[in-house]
């Protein structure tokens, strides 16, 4: 996403511009890229629309943007061993990632008490709380914070939109477990489905609700959904929000199966040594708004998305599933920038997806390169310092890049030592 620090007056974009490049990982539907980018305001396809604001709990016990900034610019790595409240990685563990095992003993965990959950401000009856998802009660938190930090206090009834994405499933495994137990609340406790329209009944949004599922892109394609309603008059602002939990053992094995872990839990994002990323858990939530609406209501503007655009990676010889695709990566940019009507040559700074795979980054370099090689550009990536938080990782990088754009600095990468020769 190539989002813009909000100035006044005429000219809504700054002389540091940032761009956000996410690229859709692997699931039983899809696999592609999403690219927002700026523009100046004309049809209703170039509606800017203004990031108002955010609620944040990510690893590092980071539980809010002024957390978050001080822990990226202090060079933090949340990196820790699966707590025991998780799983017993000791139990699944296997340096040879044998089938059936996990190849890491590392991740990036919340430091919440999941179990916890303050349902005074809910209309939930107790044996329906006790079937929720610790993802929904998390993202029920995270929207308000976003709500309020957004300055939003009348919500209520109102056509604002409710998009989620999402990844796991293991509140669901957990639950399958058993094939015979049943509770009441059970179902609507444990389904995905339940996400975005659980933030819609609660706060009483009448919006568009959706809960999407593309695997690592997931937040970011449901911020690609939320911008194309605003822009197309469904609804004139949206809460956008990603959940990624790490409950049960199952995923990360189906992740070591595929090699695509690194053994020591870090994603060295850019480095020779890149060797597979570290699974992280998140859940965030942006308020979004039509930035003519926010203007006129005095929310709190932190950044502008000026255009926005989504493709996938397509098939084709000598690519497998997942695997990223430069060329088709190179030309949602163009796009993405051509329907802005913003020259590539005013991008500073790219927020890359990058995961520190062997494979994936040289070939998302590429892409980057073909567009902003030229003059050059710094490119970055949140997750060495948070893991990858898979459906949710796109709530943190842009996050990341709005707070880079407030604050008028370029945060360091950690684990970047020696360049991947692959990407040079």
């Amino acid at each position: 996403m190539a989002i813009d620090k909000y100035t006044n007056g005429n000219d809504h974009r700054s002389d540091v511009n940032g761009s956000f490049n996410g690229h859709k990982g692997t699931n039983d539907s899809t696999n592609g890229n999403f690219e927002n980018s700026s523009a100046n305001c004309g049809g209703s396809r170039d509606v800017p629309v203004a990031i108002c604001g955010m609620g944040l709990r990510l690893p590092g016990g980071i539980r809010s943007d002024a957390d978050l900034f001080d822990f990226l610019v202090n060079k933090g790595d949340a990196r820790s061993i699966v707590p025991s409240d998780r799983f017993n990685i000791e139990t699944y563990y296997d340096a040879n990632a044998r089938p059936g095992f996990i190849g890491t003993k590392y991740g990036y965990f919340l430091n919440e008490d999941l179990s916890k959950f303050d349902t005074s401000m809910f209309s939930m009856m107790t044996a329906e709380v006790t079937q929720l998802d610790p993802a929904q009660r998390l993202l029920l938190e995270v929207a308000r914070e976003a709500l309020e930090s957004a300055g939003e206090a009348d919500f209520r009834g109102k056509n604002i939109g409710t998009y989620v994405g999402d990844f796991t499933q293991g509140w669901e495994e957990l639950h399958g477990i058993d094939v015979s137990y049943l509770a009441p609340y059970l179902l609507t406790g444990k389904a995905d489905f339940v996400l975005s329209n659980r933030l819609a009944y609660e706060y009483d949004l009448t919006g568009p609700s959706l809960t999407v599922k593309t695997a690592c892109s997931a937040s970011g394609q449901a911020m690609y959904e939320a911008i194309l309603s605003i822009q197309t008059g469904r609804c004139p602002s949206a809460i956008v929000a990603g959940a990624n939990l790490m409950l049960t053992p199952r995923e990360s094995a189906g992740m070591s199966a595929y090699r695509v872990l690194a053994p020591d839990g870090s994603c060295k994002t850019f480095d020779a040594e890149a060797n597979g990323y570290a699974r992280g858990e998140s859940v965030s939530a942006m308020y979004i708004k039509r930035l003519d609406e926010a203007v006129r209501d005095g929310n709190p503007i932190r950044a502008v998305i000026r255009a926005c655009g989504s493709n996938a990676d397509g098939g084709g010889v000598g690519r497998s599933f997942g695997v990223p695709n430069p060329v088709t990566q190179e030309r949602l940019i163009r796009q993405t920038y051509e329907q802005a009507g913003l020259e590539l040559t005013s991008t500073e700074v790219v927020e890359c997806h990058g995961t520190g795979t062997a494979v994936g980054d040289p070939l998302e370099v590429q892409g980057i390169a073909s567009c902003f090689g030229g003059r050059g550009v710094y490119i970055g990536s949140v997750k060495p310092n948070l893991g990858h938080g898979e459906g949710a990782s796109a709530m943190a990088s842009i996050a990341k890049a709005t707070l880079a754009l407030e604050r008028r600095t370029i945060i360091p990468n950690i684990k970047f030592n020696t360049p991947n020769p692959k990407s040079e």
